[in-house]
């Protein structure tokens, strides 16, 4: 898995695109609940420079956590994206996004769960 320099808005956006993610796919719902909350633009981050940070996550994903088809990320894995956000702060609004986003579609699922939990 790439990384990318501590508290930065690119380690912060992974995080957001790993919320949309991690149950398998991209939801309407997610979608436009991160452009409701503005989440790209208060990143600091242009739209094409978060749909490639989401490529690059879907590109790592696939590299380093497919199994028979099924993409499953180690809870280690998960940690060591999360311990790039290093500010109590960004910690805090990022698990508040997660939240969200995960409750966009009115369903968690166990990699949401994971991910919520970590």
């Amino acid at each position: 898995m790439r990384s990318y320099e501590k508290d930065s808005p690119q380690a912060m956006a992974r995080i957001v695109a790993l919320a949309m993610l991690v149950d398998g796919g991209l939801d309407k719902s997610e979608l436009e609940l991160v452009a409701g909350y503005e989440m790209v633009q208060k990143l600091g981050l242009s739209e094409d420079e978060f749909e490639k940070i989401v490529h690059t996550l879907c590109e790592d994903m696939l590299l380093c956590g497919a199994h028979y088809g099924q993409i499953e990320m180690s809870p280690e894995l998960i940690d060591s994206l999360l311990a790039e956000i290093e500010d109590p702060q960004l910690q805090k609004l990022l698990l508040a996004w997660m939240v969200a986003i995960v409750d966009a579609d009115s369903r968690v699922s166990d990699g949401e769960a994971i991910l919520i939990s970590r």
